[in-house]
């Protein structure tokens, strides 16, 4: 291996990393919000206690992203990633439509 070849290759390791480093620090600081259209659509609140009762009569306030299957954040975390929104983050009193209690 030449000397140019191996810089080239060390300068695509080295901007790889960066790029991987700078998609880990944006997964982690995008959060769900209520008055984002798609988590509007699936009655998202960061709350579980102000979800429109009369919109969601399944709904249950002792439901929350904490007790739901796609949270998978850690106990005492004030976010956590969920997988039905992208693994984008949510808190863990939040609560939408597609809650799925965790199976005990």
């Amino acid at each position: 291996m030449s000397n140019r070849s191996r810089r080239v290759f060390m300068l695509h390791v080295v901007a790889g990393a960066g790029a991987l480093a700078a998609a880990q620090v944006r997964a982690e600081v995008e959060k769900v919000t209520e008055s984002d259209p798609y988590a509007r659509s699936m009655g998202f609140k960061t709350d579980t206690n102000k979800v429109d009762k009369a919109r969601y009569p399944r709904h249950d306030p002792s439901q929350s992203c904490a007790k739901c299957q796609l949270y998978s954040g850690k106990p005492g975390d004030p976010y956590g990633p969920c997988s039905f929104f992208g693994d984008r983050l949510v808190p863990p009193t939040g609560w939408c439509r597609n809650f799925k209690p965790v199976k005990a």
